[in-house]
């Protein structure tokens, strides 16, 4: 995997907003590729009839099966992306989650679209929102442009990342009044990156066209991944180079260490300092 350096004003965008913003992270003929692998993965949700007034049977959420294409195989170590979220969270990583997500167009008259504010892999559930860890960054690649408002994009409360209490939302609205809701105008070929405390929630798509991402979550290894994430298997495995390998779940254990990307980020001086058991006083 090729080194893209994190530049400090990116790792202070990030900090601050609990986002960033990876513009030309692929380039025209990677969405081409794209489209056409998704496309034939959402064959079936593509060619039924449309439920008129019902945008949630409009929507595809695709989760397993990705893998399956060679074009969605190659993002797993896709560098412009993923050289970044090493940095921003260590080599001690693999793939936790995989999703293709397709809406197609909704009437501009139709009712405010219900959301569905939150945060990513459900540790307030049980820890709360006060001190929340930073263990997980999403990746979502956009195939198509999203250059207007209500088009299709996830929507983003800017900061809330460092929130340590539920949003407040009025009475009859649907979204919060306290934060900065960003609607973020984006490329086909640009990529979001996000981290898991941020609150953010699907949005309508009030276009004339299908909109189309590609999202990849990366979190540490000691974190087991979603239950639908595809199983790689020993041939896959043996084809991968090494760092493919160890984002796949290529080591048995969480003990061995994550030799692909710890020589990797060694190699490239990003590697972050070793934390001890114990110093001597």
């Amino acid at each position: 995997m090729d080194f893209i350096h994190l530049k400090p004003e990116q790792r202070q965008s990030f900090n601050e907003d609990g986002f960033l913003v990876v513009r030309k992270a692929f380039d025209a003929g990677a969405v081409a590729r794209l489209i056409d692998a998704g496309d034939r993965l959402a064959e079936s949700f593509l060619n039924k009839p449309e439920v008129i007034n019902r945008p949630e049977y409009n929507h595809l959420d695709l989760r397993p099966g990705l893998l399956r294409e060679k074009a969605l195989l190659a993002l797993v170590s896709h560098p412009s992306t993923v050289s970044l979220v090493v940095q921003l969270l260590s080599p001690n990583i693999h793939l936790h989650s995989t999703a293709l997500i397709y809406k197609r167009p909704e009437s501009p008259e139709a009712p405010s679209f219900r959301r569905g504010w939150h945060r990513d892999i459900r540790i307030p559930r049980d820890l709360g929102h006060g001190g929340l860890p930073l263990v997980g960054i999403k990746v979502c690649y956009c195939l198509t442009d999203f250059q207007e408002p209500e088009c299709g994009m996830t929507l983003m409360a800017r900061g809330s990342h460092l929130r340590t209490e539920p949003l407040s939302i009025p009475k009859g609205k649907v979204d919060p009044k306290d934060v900065e809701v960003c609607d973020l105008k984006l490329n086909a070929g640009d990529a979001l990156l996000f981290e898991n405390r941020i609150f953010h929630t699907a949005a309508p798509n009030r276009s004339n066209r299908v909109s189309k991402v590609v999202i990849y979550g990366y979190a540490y290894r000691w974190m087991k991944p979603e239950v639908y994430l595809d199983v790689a298997d020993a041939r896959l495995l043996e084809q991968a180079d090494p760092i493919t390998r160890q984002l796949l779940g290529g080591y048995k254990d969480v003990d061995t260490p994550p030799w692909a990307l710890q020589q990797w980020a060694e190699r490239h001086n990003v590697h972050p300092k070793s934390v001890p058991w114990t110093v001597e006083i």
